[in-house]
């Protein structure tokens, strides 16, 4: 199987239509075949990687 991955942050997520609650959201984007995969959590301020400075929400979809 071959997947395609979409990241946001979770700020972005919950501010990119602010009129849905967070559950119609995710029901937007289930309904466009994508599948919430996890989360990825920013690590504390004293360990900061390059790629990850903030929270992110990892989607996924087949192809």
């Amino acid at each position: 199987m071959k997947w395609e991955y979409k990241a946001f942050s979770v700020d972005h997520f919950l501010s990119s239509d602010s009129e849905l609650t967070v559950e119609e959201q995710l029901n937007k984007y289930g309904e466009q075949g994508w599948e919430l995969a996890g989360t990825l959590e920013k690590p504390s301020t004293y360990v900061t990687p390059e790629k990850l400075d903030t929270n992110l929400m990892i989607f996924k979809r087949q192809l």
